[in-house]
């Protein structure tokens, strides 16, 4: 007679919890992401739906958070988040554009270090389209981007990032 593999509760749990017992860092949490389109971004970066930005920017955050095992922290979309500033704060509006597209990369570089962080790549697809519809027409876009990405960061933190 062979002998049973034995099971305890902690194992059962995981089981459960992640089929096949595997690494819970692979199972997928939730339906896949589906960012707003550029209609949708032209109409908030435009001013034209400042409730739809409020509620993208909900459900974006909401979505950061959502892998419980790396879930975008709160000191990762800060550091990006301060360049942000840092151009809003400047005042010297000829060189925001030049700096808000190199942002790009910096989100690019943030994700490829951070792979496993869903929440980054969430965000760099997000603000990258919204950088190219910036880049577009500076004014009033780029304020209402910083606004838009103001609003990600309030609610990233009121969903519980840390």
């Amino acid at each position: 007679m062979m002998p049973q593999p034995t099971t305890n509760r902690f194992n059962q749990a995981a089981q459960k919890t992640h089929p096949g017992g595997g690494n819970p860092s692979h199972v997928q949490q939730g339906a896949p992401f589906v960012k707003p389109t550029d209609q949708e971004l032209k109409a908030m970066l435009d001013g034209q739906n400042t409730k739809g930005m409020v509620d993208w920017a909900e459900k974006i955050a909401k979505k950061t958070i959502e892998d419980k095992f790396n879930p975008l922290t709160t000191s990762q979309i800060r550091n990006i988040y301060g360049t942000v500033k840092k151009l809003e704060m400047a005042g010297d509006h000829e060189d925001v554009l030049p700096k808000l597209i190199l942002l790009k990369p910096k989100l690019a570089y943030a994700v490829g270090r951070h792979n496993k962080v869903k929440g980054l790549e969430i965000l760099r697809d997000v603000l990258g389209s919204a950088i190219d519809l910036v880049a577009e027409k500076k004014e009033p876009r780029f304020q209402n981007f910083c606004r838009f990405f103001e609003a990600i960061l309030a609610y990233h933190k009121a969903e519980g990032g840390k």
